[in-house]
């Protein structure tokens, strides 16, 4: 008698198994990529967002700030005379929350702002995700942004 196509029991239980076996081994370094990966884009972000606010504050000519809180920061035309905080008629040009995971460290971080020219208050923000992984995004007082890698 001529057996039917298919599986046995057997056979699908072992690759079960298998895929259970390379799923526990995958699973913590694609936890661990993505924490990565959420604080890089983050960090990518916040230093496309301060070359926006250097950007407007040579268009206006006037001082941009940025206002950071532990989960989000605002950039805006901060005419209050550098106060770091938005007052009301202040134009807002960016507000962005950061992933979940990822935080501003405000105990190390500075305030930034931007002159008319370009130039800055130079100063370091530092980004930390859940795993203790920092980057540093580093304001000089010519205006240059750049992202560095610090450790935890």
């Amino acid at each position: 008698m001529r057996r039917c196509g298919g599986f046995t029991l057997l056979e699908a239980l072992v690759v079960i198994f298998l895929i259970a076996i390379v799923a526990t081994i995958a699973a913590p370094n694609l936890i661990a990529w993505r924490n990565k990966a959420k604080i890089r884009s983050a960090a990518d972000n916040l230093k496309g967002d301060l070359e926006l606010a250097k950007f407007k504050a040579a268009q206006i000519n006037g001082p941009v700030a940025i206002q950071f809180t532990a989960d989000e920061y605002e950039i805006f035309h901060d005419s209050g005379g550098l106060t770091y905080t938005r007052d009301s008629g202040e134009q807002l040009y960016r507000a962005r929350s950061l992933p979940p995971g990822v935080n501003i460290d405000l105990k190390d971080s500075t305030n930034i702002n931007f002159k008319g020219k370009g130039t800055a208050r130079s100063g370091s923000i530092y980004l930390v995700n859940s795993n203790g992984l920092r980057k540093r995004v580093k304001v000089s007082a010519v205006g240059r942004i750049k992202i560095e890698d610090k450790p935890k």
